[in-house]
């Protein structure tokens, strides 16, 4: 499947969470040529160069005129692979195709003037760990690009699948579902491909229930609607480590039209905004992670499948490392657990300092409406 690439960048606006679109321009180069010089990054697939067609904000997303509808890179898959890969890539698009490329760490590694709305190329990887996607940009002068993979090769750094034990001094706030003071719900700043004005929250359900309070959660709309369900704590915390607990029930009769169920926390400390964001992406089968600076999610090799019918219950460990950097830890999803050790680094803002916690829901093109539950929800601070 293919999935639209509307998520871009997240900027805090006091209690609304807005999110901007993605710049980038593509350039020209020889029909079907390598390109030197790519995928020497490692570590969370940081390149030292960028190709204009792979680089900026959004790495390559430029869709202004809304031509290119979505690229499907059917390989590889996200996760370990060989040092030799096969890409094949079908883009989507009302416009004539100028170019291709294929990106790898913020670099051109192969480049194609064709108007062909696939590709087929074998490129190379170096041990590591990498990110690689497929862009166009057509005669329209737009870009797009594809889903963001997280490529492996040879062992993966060392990472924990445990669970820190908080400190006694820890600050724990418990049943957050029900602080209905500090919640807001947005449908513009969700960055679907469209917008609703049909959603809504209702606290304090007792079913389905685990606590006998949980959260309901509803978005209805045309399809690739997103909603955004915010809770925003304003004020400063030096707090680096952040445990984040919490259940969640699908409507049974909906699940197979949730494209994706997003969970996120984000701290902004001084100018710096630190976005923690996850979603059990359905729609390409995969967990993801967002990269603050970058704009971007990133498609992780741990599968997500749709869930089974009843609660399902999500622990996130992460920490903010540096006063510049952060890191996901680990993922316990009913009781699995999954180390992460990904570090990406802040974006800036100009919002004030603040916390906060925010679930997601996004439909697919049924334009299904969506309901979900939240109960049990907690976060630990130290």
């Amino acid at each position: 499947m293919f999935r639209v690439s509307f998520l871009c960048s997240f900027t805090l606006a006091l209690q609304v969470l807005v999110i901007v679109g993605c710049g980038g321009s593509t350039t020209t180069t020889a029909s079907g040529s390598p390109v030197s010089g790519g995928g020497s990054g490692s570590g969370g697939g940081s390149g030292s160069g960028s190709s204009s067609a792979c680089g900026g904000t959004g790495s390559g997303y430029n869709n202004q005129n809304g031509t290119v509808t979505g690229i499907w890179l059917q390989s590889p898959s996200p996760g370990e692979n060989p040092s030799n890969v096969q890409v094949n890539a079908t883009a989507y698009t009302t416009a004539t195709i100028n170019q291709w490329t294929v990106c790898l760490d913020g670099q051109a590694v192969y480049q194609t003037d064709t108007a062909a709305s696939s590709i087929s190329q074998e490129i190379s990887i170096p041990t590591g760990q990498h990110l690689l996607w497929a862009s166009v940009s057509d005669a329209a002068g737009d870009s797009n690009r594809s889903e963001i993979r997280l490529i492996q090769v040879g062992p993966p750094p060392p990472s924990s699948t445990v669970l820190p034990t908080p400190p006694a001094n820890a600050q724990v706030l418990t049943e957050m579902q029900n602080d209905t003071d500090d919640w807001s719900i947005c449908s513009l700043c969700a960055a679907g491909t469209n917008t609703t004005g049909n959603y809504w929250m209702a606290p304090f359900q007792s079913q389905p229930s685990l606590s006998g309070s949980s959260l309901e959660m509803y978005a209805d709309g045309p399809s690739w609607t997103n909603v955004l369900f915010m809770d925003t704590m304003l004020g400063t915390s030096s707090d680096s480590h952040f445990l984040w607990d919490f259940w969640v029930y699908h409507d049974p009769a909906a699940e197979a039209h949730f494209w994706a169920s997003e969970f996120d926390l984000w701290q902004v400390l001084g100018g710096k905004e630190f976005m923690l964001g996850s979603q059990c992406d359905f729609g390409d089968g995969y967990w993801s992670t967002w990269d603050s600076q970058g704009d971007r999610w990133i498609l992780n090799g741990i599968s997500c499948p749709h869930w089974t019918p009843g609660w399902h219950h999500v622990q996130w460990y992460y920490e903010r490392i540096s006063s510049t950097q952060y890191r996901y830890d680990t993922l316990v999803f009913d009781g699995k657990a999954y180390g992460f050790n990904q570090v990406w680094n802040y974006n800036a803002t100009t919002w004030p300092d603040m916390i906060g916690i925010q679930y997601q829901l996004d439909q697919d093109p049924t334009a299904t409406p969506l309901h979900e539950w939240v109960d049990n929800v907690t976060l630990t601070m130290w």
